[in-house]
């Protein structure tokens, strides 16, 4: 199993939105301001060495938690685009970097049995941050608000995050396990998978316990592995009527044309929907951990559709 070396970068991002200038009040504006980045490890209960990236406001104060689950293969710093404008509109952000991660070299690859339960050890890790984390955020002014948490996935990562809130997994002769942590007030998943054999069947979203919000495109296939768009919307059409929303982008792909998960420059469209996501993510979450004055979001624009059941 791989082991764990930090980068020890520490950044800060300036996050800017094209177009006219945008009330305080608006999600966008919001999500445009500057947040804090830095990187180092934590242990799990079993020892093992996790390299997380943690994602904070610049502004000290207390901040509900967001933990972040990335895709298959990738790594937290390759979601910056999405993460660090949610930090700046006040979270702080923890992600792990999960053992299948590319940027672990490896001589021996991990099996899929060791990647799920590392997974899903991490995130437990990530919803009860160590000293390590709480004292670095400390010496910036930063609290975490464990009272109010949120989680958050990319594909994989996104069924990862959604068994926290509930959802329920096939791990052993057939029966159901309950990882859901009662912390967890929200969960967003970027384009989760539908039914994996062995793994979760439609039905496994029905016990989702909190407001559930769903993100995917038109395109977001992969030949031979999802051939159907929509088979990423089964965790909306399964879910708790009352609990679940949907987000579905005209022409969207399962990484926004390279905005993040596997990053190149996207067109304007991809850009722009983009945006859109990521502003509708932000104001499901700031009600999901009740923000007095949550963000307001604007109307929709072509192309892109939202629902609730």
């Amino acid at each position: 199993m791989p082991s764990a070396q930090p980068k020890g970068r520490e950044s800060v991002h300036a996050v800017s939105v094209e177009g006219a200038p945008l009330t305080q009040q608006t999600c966008k504006a919001r999500l445009a301001g500057q947040s804090h980045e830095f990187t180092l490890s934590a242990k799990t209960l079993s020892g093992r060495l996790v390299p997380i990236t943690v994602f904070a406001p610049l502004e000290s104060g207390r901040y509900p938690l967001a933990v972040f689950s990335h895709g298959a293969f990738a790594a937290p710093d390759r979601y910056r685009a999405m993460l660090a404008p949610i930090a700046a509109a006040g979270f702080i952000v923890v992600t792990p970097m999960h053992i299948d991660s590319e940027d672990f070299d490896d001589d021996i690859p991990p099996t899929q049995s060791d990647i799920w339960l590392t997974r899903n050890a991490d995130m437990a890790l990530a919803l009860n941050p160590p000293s390590s984390i709480t004292k670095r955020l400390s010496d910036c002014g930063l609290t975490i608000d464990q009272e109010r948490t949120v989680a958050i996935g990319h594909s994989y990562g996104a069924l990862v995050a959604q068994l926290t809130a509930g959802a329920k997994a096939i791990e052993s002769a057939d029966a159901l396990t309950d990882r859901r942590n009662l912390g967890v007030s929200a969960v967003v998943g970027w384009s989760p998978p539908g039914p994996m054999p062995g793994v979760i069947t439609k039905q496994g979203w029905s016990s989702l316990a909190v407001p559930a919000l769903t993100i995917t495109g038109t395109k977001d296939v992969f030949p031979g592995f999802v051939d159907d768009w929509r088979s990423h919307t089964t965790s909306y059409e399964n879910g708790p009527s009352g609990l679940s929303s949907l987000w579905v982008g005209e022409g969207v792909d399962h990484y926004f044309g390279g905005m993040f998960g596997r990053e190149k420059p996207a067109d304007a469209v991809s850009q722009r929907m983009f945006e859109q996501a990521l502003a509708k993510s932000l104001e499901f979450l700031e009600h999901g951990v009740n923000v007095a004055n949550p963000c307001l979001l604007s109307d929709p624009i072509q192309g892109e559709t939202r629902s609730e059941k």
